[in-house]
């Protein structure tokens, strides 16, 4: 009875602490993001000192051993009969956990956003602005396409997923050369263990702040793999939303020397606004389509077929979890990931 009563207090003040947390980043962002984000960065940075000199993905190892470990403890403490006190253990570990990720790195979703931290301004655009931009970007990708080392089938050939990490890594380095809020980022990018279970459920990376770990699912499509490294690396840096570490890849994969890495980088900001510029025009959409590369027209249809072949009731399931965490943090849902397109014509126009 009175480890239950112990198990409860530590979970009810866990909740509490969280709650706190949140409350002041909302309702005093200008006092708590002043060192807050940078404490993020540093904090994930000595984690994964650690956590990088193991190979695979820790992570999801000690996930695992939870998950087994909740079916085993319950028949146990049905055996032991304390399943009061075993649900109240279970309790006050969520809590932790949850106050852990919080405390951690999760308040970045209430940080201001990367642009106004970089000073890049981002407002609302015009289908003309929109059409520009895409023009651009779908140009920049037809250029970088035929670059890439391809086989006799026409598909890209990547390097190995080490080394994209590689390079990925030191795509950050050269743009923490231009602006010092990119410095910091965990070293290395590791592959999920269970990569295909992620694919169906429509997961290309996690980046697991209790680890400081960035993990992308090798069944990525080719093209996307490199943006996607660069994506998940850009949430080591503090960086919560999903749309503003869209953008975060997009600048690592631009500032990278690879050709890979920067067909990759513009292949995907092609994407992102041409889906925009679909919705909004669909006949102009069409007139860029014909514009580009015969390279970039085979890996369009590539990425289509290859995520086709995961899609199912499985995939819905896990895009509604996301969607739902995404909510719980005042986003708009899976729809986020698409907001970067304002980042990328904010970009453009600021280049141009």
């Amino acid at each position: 009875m009175l480890r239950t009563v112990r198990h409860l207090i530590g979970a009810v003040t866990f909740l509490f602490l969280t709650a706190v947390l949140v409350v002041l980043a909302k309702f005093a962002p200008l006092f708590w993001f002043s060192f807050y984000t940078d404490f993020s960065r540093k904090a994930m940075q000595v984690i994964s000192s650690v956590t990088a000199l193991v190979p695979v993905a820790i992570w999801e190892i000690l996930a695992v051993v939870l998950i087994l470990s909740v079916p085993i403890g319950l028949i146990y403490s049905i055996v032991k009969r304390r399943v009061i006190g075993w649900l109240t253990g279970l309790l006050e570990l969520a809590a932790f956990l949850v106050f852990l990720f919080v405390g951690l790195w999760g308040l970045n979703h209430f940080a201001p956003p990367i642009g106004k931290q970089i000073g890049l301004e981002v407002r609302e655009y015009s289908t003309a602005e929109l059409t520009a931009a895409a023009k651009y970007y779908a140009k920049q990708a037809s250029t970088y396409a035929p670059l890439v080392d391809r086989d006799e089938n026409g598909d890209p050939v990547l390097p190995e997923f080490e080394k994209i990490s590689e390079l990925s890594v030191a795509a950050y380095d050269s743009l923490a050369e231009e602006n010092d809020r990119f410095a910091g980022t965990v070293r290395t990018a590791k592959p999920l263990l269970v990569s295909e279970a992620f694919a169906y459920m429509g997961t290309t990376g996690v980046f697991a702040c209790w680890t400081a770990e960035a993990t992308v699912s090798t069944e990525t499509f080719a093209v996307s793999l490199p943006f996607t490294l660069c994506h998940e690396l850009g949430h080591s840096l503090a960086v919560a939303a999903e749309d503003q570490a869209n953008y975060c890849g997009f600048l690592a994969c631009r500032a990278s020397d690879s050709v890979l890495l920067r067909y990759s980088g513009y292949y995907s900001a092609f994407i992102y606004c041409y889906n925009a510029l679909y919705e909004e025009s669909p006949s102009t959409a069409r007139k860029l389509w014909d514009s580009c590369c015969d390279e970039m027209i085979h890996d369009c249809g590539a990425h289509v077929e290859h995520n086709q072949q995961y899609e199912g009731p499985v995939q819905d399931v896990a895009q509604s979890v996301n969607d739902g965490y995404l909510r719980a943090f005042e986003e708009p849902g899976v729809q986020s990931y698409g907001l970067v397109v304002d980042y990328l014509i904010a970009d453009y126009l600021n280049h141009s």
